[in-house]
């Protein structure tokens, strides 16, 4: 993988025009919303965040995505044709589900099965959401390494 340069606001007004319209009216949430969210202090869907950013680079994925047909598992998005699975670990750094005993020996049970069946994995976190644009830059690295 080649080092990932940034993508600037003109970068991301090139994808608009009828592609940002359409997602616009089937319910995709505009990133105005997302920073007057920030402001409010309400809760952010990051995930949500990372998958308009792939719908937007023209990555097939799909959501909350079970890879197992015996268990409860399910990844955060996926792409199963390349069975490519990626998780936002939230919560790091607020005593977060993903921190705690339980469930991080779930996790950890989790992301071992999708081994042993052939899942490469790609982890995140709140700190890999910062900065200007940062959904596009970590789905460029999901869509770079899913060619």
């Amino acid at each position: 993988m080649s080092r990932f340069v940034g993508w600037t606001n003109k970068a991301i007004e090139r994808l608009t025009g009828e592609k940002v319209k359409q997602l616009v009216k089937s319910g995709v949430k505009c990133r105005e919303t997302a920073v007057s969210l920030r402001e409010t202090g309400i809760r952010r869907d990051y995930v949500n965040d990372i998958s308009q950013a792939l719908t937007l680079l023209g990555v097939e994925h799909v959501r909350e995505y079970k890879f197992l047909h015996d268990r409860r598992f399910r990844f955060d998005l996926a792409i199963p044709a390349k069975k490519i699975a990626v998780e936002f670990e939230g919560g790091i750094y607020s005593n977060g589900r993903h921190t705690r005993g339980k469930g991080y020996a779930n996790d950890a049970k989790k992301y071992n099965l999708a081994t042993m069946h052939g899942w490469k994995l790609l982890r995140y976190t709140s700190a890999d959401a910062k900065g200007e644009n940062w959904e596009f830059r970590i789905a460029d690295e999901i869509k770079r390494f899913a060619q």
